[in-house]
């Protein structure tokens, strides 16, 4: 590292990162950085909202927050000073990420699906249950990251592309130029209609994982032309996932009493002191154990029973349904809600991308075969919608910072940096949750509804048969079968499910491309190819994400139209 003129200049990111790490992290709660924090969260949750309402989708604004800190720390000044150091931008970021999705995908979706059936009045109730809901999801992220089912050395591509425009923004250099290459690009193949954030996450993620992801996506996409009727027809995507979904818990299941046992045998290993050299040094150890993820899962079930009593007492359920129904519900919705958010994590994990409204879809489907009332299915929509979309925004968050904290080499400065993080998302979170109450019913009674609500309200006028039942039921064999096989590393049974339930085709097309030039470049470049391609693939999603951002930003001045 050398300094001229005062500006720091560092020779490659460990420099970088290794000096930010000796300093003190900085604190959420320090004045500067909570005003910052504020004034973007505020500006997130508004976009969050218009664009949830006018166009059915919230940006990922995490690279934007990223942007806004680098830009505030380039001020000449003694204030903007600590807005350069990395972990500053990582903890705005966070927040800003969390209000922009929080108020969005998450709570306007929750209180908008009641409000479709011409019941205000219950408005109250599906929200604050919401809000539990919203609390909860972002809480068992910050318990279950860096677990063996949540591992920070998974792909979350989001946040590596995140993290590399922090780094090159402060390292400049060869990286830099790479970085800005690939948003270049990745900003012009999106004017173009290319699907430049998939074939950027295809640079990142596992290719296992991601190959079947993108199979589902040129299956669910081109299935009728091939054969002459549609794969959502006979429930193919939600059978299957649902299938997936259930293996996989299994396998967490296993996965976690495999890690005890294990845990066990170290113990007695220590005790006979094995040798040093039956150590693997190179297998990443998580920070946090399978016993830290069982407890977790253990106090998520908890919490989200509560969550769901809540909801139904204020909101009303109790007048709707009989008490042993209610009870049912309760614990359906806790279900409906904890495996919502996990698969909605792992998808995310591995692709970038999170089914949330299929995954509700499917849990509305099995609810109406329990005989739940209109209102009661409503009201589960609402509070499964509001788990998966900020728990794995906040694993893309986390996954920035443990990259810029150095990858968990210093573990009490990783745990500090997570802590910090949090308390960042419930600023972000808080600020969400006041800006959708206050304005919420301006936009509803102005018909401005997000889209997703009609979707779920017809879902559940449309009702179910037996045949539906059985339709998902013999795919649901088939989405188990494949994950059994795939085992949970690599989810190819929920990836492929992932894909099944997106209508892009092109975007798979596409990334079997880019994945087999990923594959060609790793064999013959080897890990310093792997390197360049991976900032080269961060700008790709960097870019399309600032495409995305500003031009759905911009469409949010022009007048609505009728």
């Amino acid at each position: 590292m050398t300094e001229e003129r005062g500006k720091l200049k560092f020779k490659n990111d460990e420099e970088l990162i290794n000096y930010y790490c000796s300093m003190e992290h900085p604190k959420t709660f320090s004045p500067a950085i909570m005003i910052v924090i504020f004034l973007t969260s505020i500006v997130g949750a508004i976009i969050g909202m218009e664009l949830i309402v006018r166009f059915g989708l919230s940006t990922n604004s995490s690279i934007i927050g990223a942007l806004i800190a680098v830009i505030i720390g380039m001020i000449p000044l003694k204030f903007t000073r600590q807005f350069k150091n990395i972990h500053t931008q990582n903890i705005i970021e966070t927040g800003i990420s969390c209000a922009t999705f929080g108020a969005g995908n998450v709570l306007m979706v929750c209180v908008s699906v009641i409000w479709v059936f011409d019941r205000p009045e219950m408005c109250t109730g599906i929200l604050v249950g919401g809000v539990i809901a919203f609390l909860i999801d972002i809480t068992m992220m910050y318990w279950m990251f860096d677990t063996p089912l949540m591992g920070a050395n998974e792909a979350w591509p989001i946040g590596i592309a995140t993290a590399e425009t922090i780094l090159a923004a402060a390292e400049l250099g060869k990286k830099a130029v790479l970085l800005i290459t690939g948003i270049v690009a990745g900003i012009a193949g999106t004017y173009f209609g290319l699907p430049m954030d998939i074939i950027g996450v295809c640079g990142l993620g596992n290719i296992v994982a991601l190959t079947a992801f993108c199979i589902g996506l040129i299956c669910n996409g081109y299935w009728e032309s091939w054969f002459g009727f549609s794969l959502g027809t006979y429930y193919v995507p939600q059978g299957v996932m649902v299938g997936a979904g259930l293996v996989a818990l299994i396998q967490s299941a296993i996965l976690i009493r495999k890690k005890y046992k294990e845990k066990g045998e170290k113990k007695q290993a220590e005790a006979k002191r094995v040798k040093a050299e039956e150590v693997q040094p190179d297998e990443y150890v998580t920070s946090r154990s399978a016993e830290d993820m069982s407890k977790a899962l253990i106090k998520g079930m908890i919490l989200y029973t509560i969550g769901a009593i809540v909801m139904a007492v204020i909101g009303g359920l109790v007048a709707e349904m009989s008490i042993p129904k209610l009870i049912i519900w309760v614990i359906y919705a806790m279900i409906a809600a904890l495996v919502s958010e996990i698969l909605v994590g792992i998808s995310a994990m591995h692709s970038g991308y999170f089914p949330a409204m299929a995954t509700v879809i499917i849990f509305l489907v099995l609810g109406m075969f329990i005989g739940f009332p209109p209102e009661a299915l409503a009201f589960l929509a609402g509070y499964a919608a509001c788990t998966g979309p900020a728990f794995a925004d906040m694993g893309y968050d986390l996954k920035t910072g443990w990259i810029l904290r150095g990858k968990g080499k210093n573990k009490d400065f990783e745990l500090e940096g997570r802590k910090q993080q949090y308390l960042a998302e419930l600023m972000g979170a808080c600020v969400a949750i006041v800006a959708v109450f206050v304005f919420y019913k301006a936009y509803f009674m102005e018909g401005r509804i997000p889209p997703v609500a009609t979707v779920y309200k017809s879902t559940i006028e449309a009702g179910v048969d037996a045949a539906v039942l059985r339709y998902i039921l013999i795919f649901a064999c088939l989405g188990g079968v494949i994950q059994l096989i795939s085992g949970l590393k690599r989810q190819i049974g929920i990836m492929f499910a992932a894909g099944l339930l997106i209508t892009n085709p092109i975007a798979g097309v596409a990334g079997l491309i880019f994945l087999a030039v990923r594959f060609g470049i790793e064999k013959i470049f080897g890990e310093e190819g792997t390197k360049n391609l991976n900032v080269l693939s961060a700008g790709l999603i960097a870019g399309s994400a600032l495409f995305s951002f500003f031009t759905n930003t911009f469409k949010l001045v022009k007048k609505p139209t009728e």
